[in-house]
């Protein structure tokens, strides 16, 4: 038992020096934050002291049922920790202390209740609560994410700092972490310690790793879009439009050029084209059944990636890459396997002649 104990400790001081230094690190170190990474620094904070109360049942006498029960119900309070994040990350600003004293209105009830009534079934009911509130959130954040996707990638061509792909790994280490919790809280003992702070750790250790350079886009107000998430599908459907010329988005991005600046958004296609990004973005959808994301991507592979390819093959595809308008050498990758069915490393090895090989370099 007291070996058992030693190792919960140490498990319960490396969790919170990890929490800790990462929370010390975005609230005053980095002085150049944004909200996001704030509320990230925040969440590091309060799991930081999460993790100092778990102290208490390494102390002799101090593991005992009613001890662990209250363990259990403030530890529940993390859900909205949770929630707070997914909500922030799809939905930017929108966390307000209105909404933080909804979410805390369940909590409070049940916290009330134990107080009131220390018996098992309100622990069981909570349990159950919990259970069914992270199955919502995650539904939601889900939802909302693939809303978010589908913004994004309908308005911007460089989505490196701005994409949410990776929320979905993120929702599959969040059931494991809370189910891990749950085993550890109904059934102690330090296998379910060792898998519960170490799932816990790795879920935010993934989380920073993906977010640190996340900036949450923020719609504009004439995107048509509410207040509580992307719906762009609803965008300018109150408004009448006179359809695009066919063949016109296409001419003036061939023509310019335009899909060579790495930043283009829409709306600068839209300026371009002298009319509004509804237009434009529906002429995309019905008409090239494409995103702007695909569609500008598309253009950089066939207009500049593959003919320079073709022409030197000796050049590096980092090179390639921003030449042809691509802010990573990741995102040309995967623009290029979608579009080719095969990676550029490859198809650049096609080009090479055997009597010209030598001395050339073509990067993975």
């Amino acid at each position: 038992m007291i070996d058992n104990m030693n190792i919960s400790a140490f498990l319960i001081g490396v969790s919170t020096a990890f929490f800790s230094i990462f929370a010390l690190h975005i609230l005053f170190w980095h002085k150049r934050r944004s909200r996001f990474q704030t509320v990230v620094g925040v969440i590091m904070a309060i799991w930081a002291l999460w993790n100092v109360k778990d102290i208490i049942i390494t102390f002799p006498s101090m593991y005992r049922e009613d001890v662990l029960n209250w363990i259990l119900i403030i530890d529940g309070w993390s859900a909205i920790t949770y929630t707070i994040f997914v909500f922030e990350v799809t939905m930017p600003g929108w966390t307000t202390f209105k909404r933080l004293l909804l979410l805390a209105i369940p909590f409070s009830a049940f916290t009330l209740a134990y107080l009131i009534w220390p018996i098992p079934r309100v622990i069981i009911a909570y349990v159950a609560f919990l259970w069914c509130y992270a199955w919502t959130i995650v539904i939601i954040g889900y939802v909302k994410m693939r809303q978010y996707l589908n913004y994004v990638r309908s308005n911007y061509s460089n989505i490196e700092n701005i994409d949410v792909s990776w929320l979905r790994p993120v929702f599959g280490f969040v059931i494991v972490s809370q189910l891990a919790w749950l085993f550890t809280s109904l059934y102690a003992h330090i296998l379910t310690d060792i898998i519960y702070y170490s799932s816990v750790i790795l879920l935010w250790l993934i989380v920073l790793h993906y977010s640190w350079n996340f900036h949450p886009i923020v719609p504009d107000a004439d995107a048509g879009l509410g207040n509580d998430g992307f719906d762009d599908a609803s965008a300018g459907k109150a408004v009448q439009q006179s359809p695009l010329p066919v063949g016109g988005v296409e001419q003036l991005m061939e023509s310019e050029r335009l899909y060579l600046n790495k930043n283009l958004t829409l709306n600068d296609l839209a300026k371009a084209m002298g009319t509004n990004r509804t237009y434009v973005s529906n002429y995309l959808g019905t008409v090239l059944g494409q995103t702007f994301y695909d569609y500008v991507n598309q253009l950089r592979i066939e207009k500049m990636s593959i003919p320079m390819m073709q022409e030197h093959p000796e050049f590096k595809l980092e090179y390639v890459a921003s030449e042809s308008g691509f802010s990573s050498i990741s995102t040309f990758r995967r623009a290029f396997v979608k579009l080719t069915g095969q990676t550029p490393s490859q198809f650049g090895k096609e080009q090479l002649l055997p009597e010209n090989t030598e001395g050339w370099e073509v990067n993975a």
